[in-house]
């Protein structure tokens, strides 16, 4: 590895983050869930609703494509990790009205069940404009190079870090934060 984490800030424009929360707002909603396959609810740890972008989906075609090209970039320039696919994406809202949250955690499931792929990179798109809510910053841990929040705030900005990193998103106190989750899997960590 050559560093902790990237982003491209504000990498998709304005306009192409609306048409990305009018189309997701077209897939059914879920209460977010923990775990390997998602058997843990608890709204102490985490307070979100979410909605799962599916590779399948035409209508997110250009999101899939353009966000493997990302993933290839980020992990040829800082990662080395060896990447296979891109699945599903998560559309995630933490809304004030629930002070949405995510408390520090990490995407790897060591003990998923799956005899071949763990998470390799996690993928964070900041979707809503930054002065349209307050809180809700994604805060990264015991990495030696910390990330400042502020510096992916930026509406449409993109961001990787190794799934294994700890992070966390803090309670949002007043509007909506909607940010789109990726995760880029690759052959089971050795």
């Amino acid at each position: 590895m050559k560093g902790e984490w990237c982003y491209f800030n504000k990498h998709f424009s304005d306009s192409q983050c609306d048409e990305i929360i009018r189309l997701a707002h077209g897939v059914p909603l879920e209460s977010a869930k923990m775990g390997a396959v998602g058997e843990i609810t608890e709204s102490l740890y985490r307070k979100s609703n979410v909605r799962f972008l599916q590779k399948t989906d035409t209508r997110f075609t250009f999101l899939f494509d353009e966000l493997w090209k990302l993933a290839l970039r980020a992990n040829d320039d800082w990662f080395d990790f060896h990447l296979s696919k891109l699945d599903y994406i998560q559309f995630s809202e933490y809304d004030s009205d629930y002070q949405g949250e995510y408390k520090k955690h990490h995407d790897v499931f060591y003990m998923n069940g799956d005899p071949k792929y763990h998470r390799k990179l996690t993928c964070v798109i900041q979707l809503s404009d930054p002065e349209t809510y307050e809180g809700g910053d994604f805060e990264t841990y015991d990495i030696s190079s910390t990330l400042d929040p502020k510096d992916i705030r930026g509406r449409g900005t993109v961001m990787f870090i190794p799934s294994f990193t700890p992070h966390a998103v803090t309670p949002v106190t007043s509007g909506v934060r909607y940010s789109l989750v990726a995760w880029i899997d690759g052959p089971k960590w050795k």
